[in-house]
């Protein structure tokens, strides 16, 4: 249906899309979900050891902020577009930030400092994964790099997928990347080569991991999450969600995936059934991490949200959602008051007779 508004701003949105951002609004709050309100979009996180998160924002810097207090207590100030992804050194010491400005910064996790800037990537850094000594970016130039994190020399330059890399995930031996051309490639982290490619998606593979297990799970834009035996390439789970997946992490018995349309899903591993439905956040929740029980999501809706992963509080949630629904829900009219219809109908009789 075609919209009518006389709001300019609103001119090229159509009567779903209005409805969806009206939606959205009523949902608009930064309190579910223990919520810490954040400056501008998150679009990663790393938590680490329940105390600390490190946030990628979209307005071109990291954060680091206590869990406890919610407060920020470094800011990493120096990309000059938004920041995808993050890396940390196994002791901490050192941050790595991939950024839209086709960089990637190295940072003194603790001061704040610039140690260097990573160049080599002709577009958009994606994704970063850390292997022993060595730093891996992915980027939309559809190449993986390689990089000595003790020299930031450019060891290698990898080239499979056909379009960008939008994920990576590592063990011992492989590294992982997923691409926006439906693939997932397996390389050789000691030939650097790739031995296999996991098939099946039918469009963007937008995130990665492995499990203790050595399964490979993944996210996609086909509304799907899969898990894949290694050894055979084969799927033994499909999870059909209703959006586009964004985001997952594994937590307990769980596995938990971040959507398109705001909620984050929570799946028991063993039977692949859904589970819970966490709604709290307003806009895509495009990162996930875990610490212990507790599983940390982050927003576009500038939030980054914490969660217990209990029998009892997953219930609580979903009962506290159900509690505000049922505020939202507009009460219904009585025999002698008009609805909201009627009431536009009317007015533009009103009109027509005035003129």
């Amino acid at each position: 249906m075609a919209n009518t508004t006389s709001n300019a701003g609103l001119f090229f949105q159509s009567d779903a899309d209005l409805a969806k951002e009206k939606a959205k609004q009523a949902k608009m709050n930064y309190t579910v979900g223990d919520a810490m309100q954040i400056s501008t979009k998150v679009l990663a996180i790393k938590i680490v050891q329940g105390k600390y998160a490190f946030v990628a924002e979209s307005g071109s810097m990291a954060k680091r902020i206590h869990l406890e207090t919610k407060k920020v207590s470094k800011i990493y100030r120096g990309h000059t577009a938004p920041v995808t992804c993050l890396a940390l050194s196994h002791d901490g010491a050192i941050l790595w930030t991939g950024s839209w400005d086709k960089t990637i910064k190295k940072w003194d996790a603790k001061t704040g400092d610039c140690l260097a800037t990573l160049q080599g990537h002709s577009d958009f850094v994606k994704c970063l994964a850390l292997v022993g000594d060595r730093l891996y970016s992915g980027s939309a130039d559809t190449h993986i790099r390689q990089w000595d994190t003790a020299t930031d020399a450019c060891l290698a330059t990898m080239k499979h997928h056909g379009r960008s890399v939008e994920a990576l995930t590592a063990t011992a031996d492989h590294l992982f990347s997923a691409s926006s051309d439906r693939s997932i490639a397996q390389w050789s982290l000691a030939s650097l080569q790739v031995e296999k490619s996991f098939n099946g998606h039918d469009t963007n593979v937008t995130c990665l991991l492995v499990s203790p297990e050595d399964d490979l799970w993944s996210g996609s834009a086909d509304k799907t999450v899969r898990r894949w035996n290694i050894e055979t390439g084969e799927v033994d789970t499909t999870l059909t969600h209703p959006e586009r997946v964004k985001s997952i992490v594994l937590c307990g018995p769980y596995v938990v995936t971040g959507c398109s349309d705001d909620n984050i899903y929570v799946w028991d591993i063993a039977t692949g059934q859904r589970k819970h439905t966490l709604e709290g956040h307003f806009d895509e929740v495009g990162c996930l991490d875990a610490a212990g029980a507790i599983v940390y999501s982050g927003s576009l809706d500038n939030s980054l949200r914490r969660w217990e992963m209990t029998n009892a509080a997953l219930k609580r949630y979903e009962d506290e959602a159900t509690q505000r629904k049922l505020k939202l829900e507009p009460k219904k009219p009585s025999g002698t008051e008009m609805t909201e219809e009627e009431e536009r109908e009317l007015m533009e009789l009103l009109s027509d007779d005035d003129e």
